[in-house]
């Protein structure tokens, strides 16, 4: 008995050796701290006319990609198809190494509502715990890899929008200002013939009225602006055409100036900033959790001492009794009398 015991012990230790160890890792994946992102946010102020990203927003990036079939695909093809010992020959046999891993090997869980934090997991299988912390910080460094670049590439479009929509208002303003000032001088010259033609060079001021102020309202009302005189007419005027630049008097000119600059010193590419943050390490684990040795070794033992006893009961005749007696008690009664 006690050797059919050992035997099943022995039997249990060869499937151990037989069936592959395997690891797992599970990462735990939180948005960033808005310290880890502060860098990304510099240059994003009321000037430039950016808003800052929030951590919320730049996480969402990382999640697109996290949850993306071209993330497995990437890592199948960088990472988890070089490492097999027998790459497979058809295109059959690499989809199904492919919905394997996708099944077993890496999974992506999203977190369960309402259930506090809001943490993604991802665990990874490998048949080493080297190759588990290897391969999950891999993956989730291409995942990272892959959402910064969208987001640097959407950054780098919403900043070339914004520089052109501030560089077209400030050619308007330049236009509006270029025409401004045509219209004045228009209301100069015709109120300049008028003032010759009454023979008034000086300002007119007559105890009824004073002469208007050179605002809008004389600018509205041309008729008036003969009351200036001649001489203050045609000193403006000789101003206004011999001006080479309206960008003194466009307003706001210098704000739009001072945002396009930074706009076009803004670099998104050589920011620094982490997209997402791990909650803990990770740490190549020491021991598999398959197969279960414990498990496989007291099935072993359970397998062996049933195999014993029954070798036991079969040699002391216990068992050929039970079946004769068995046999016995299945003659009809009516036989055992007749006899």
């Amino acid at each position: 008995m006690s050797a059919l015991t050992s035997a099943g012990i022995l039997l249990a230790a060869l499937v151990l050796l037989l069936i592959p160890s395997r690891f797992e890792i599970k990462a735990y994946l939180d948005r960033p701290y808005s310290s880890e992102i502060a860098e990304l946010n510099s240059g994003r102020t009321s000037a430039s006319g950016l808003e800052q990203y929030t951590p919320e927003q730049v996480f969402a990036y990382f999640v697109r990609r996290l949850l993306t079939d071209e993330a497995k695909q990437r890592f199948f093809q960088e990472i988890y198809l070089p490492a097999q010992d027998n790459a497979p020959d058809s295109a059959a046999a690499r989809q199904a190494l492919y919905q394997h891993m996708s099944q077993k090997v890496l999974t992506i869980t999203p977190p369960p509502p309402k259930k506090g934090r809001d943490l993604y997991s991802v665990r990874i299988e490998a048949p080493s715990g080297e190759k588990a912390a290897s391969w999950t910080t891999t993956f989730l460094n291409q995942v990272a890899e892959d959402a910064t670049l969208a987001l640097f590439s959407d950054a780098e479009k919403a900043i070339a929008l914004q520089l052109q929509n501030t560089e077209r208002d400030l050619k308007e303003k330049l236009r509006i200002t270029e025409q401004t000032r045509n219209d004045r001088q228009a209301q100069l010259t015709e109120a300049l013939q008028v003032a010759l033609a009454v023979g008034i060079r000086d300002p007119q001021m007559t105890s009824a009225q004073p002469p208007r102020q050179d605002g809008v309202a004389s600018v509205i009302d041309g008729s008036r602006l003969y009351a200036r005189g001649s001489k203050s007419l045609q000193a403006e005027l000789a101003v206004l055409k011999n001006r080479k630049d309206d960008a003194p008097f466009v307003d706001g000119l210098r704000a739009a100036q001072s945002q396009m600059r930074l706009l076009s010193e803004l670099k998104s590419a050589e920011k620094k900033f982490k997209i997402f943050h791990i909650d803990g390490q990770v740490i190549a684990p020491e021991k598999p959790f398959a197969p279960k040795k414990s498990m496989i070794l007291a099935l072993g033992l359970f397998m062996g001492l049933c195999l014993g006893v029954f070798t036991a009961l079969v040699r002391t005749g216990v068992v050929k009794q039970l079946m004769s007696d068995d046999g016995t008690s299945n003659t009809p009664a009516y036989a055992t009398k007749n006899l």
